[in-house]
This record gives C-alpha cells, structure tokens and sequence, in this order.
C-alpha cells in the first residue's frame, strides 16, 4: 500500500517504465502486475535520456506517478 511519506527518486535510464499506480507492488515504485483485478493500470512512461525522477510514494500527489 501507499505508505511513503516522500517521494522514490530514482536515476532511470533510457527505456520505457511502468510505475505502479495501485499501491499493491511488493517492487516499488514500479509495478508488478498485482493490480490485476483492481480496474487500475501502471502509469506508462517512456524515459528518452538518463534523469533523476521522483515517483510519488504516498499516492496523493496531483501530478501522478
């Protein structure tokens, strides 16, 4: 579940990601198909160049993942 009280910052290389967007993951922040049956779906993000991202840990954040 959403627990985190701040946010993953993560160095990402290029490639496409799927952070997970139901809290369920046992591999935060990304997912690992333990949505299934919740009607959620993994917030898709394709990361062109190396960069440092925040991914929300709490799920609150207006501006998801």
């Amino acid at each position: 579940m959403y627990d985190r009280k701040q946010p993953y910052v993560i160095q990402e290389k290029p490639g496409k990601k799927a952070y997970c967007a139901c809290g369920l993951t046992g591999n935060p922040p990304y997912c690992d198909d333990s949505h299934k049956g919740t009607g959620k779906q993994p917030f898709i993000v394709n990361i062109e160049e190396p960069k440092t991202v925040a991914i929300c840990g709490c799920g609150k954040s207006g501006n998801l993942p």
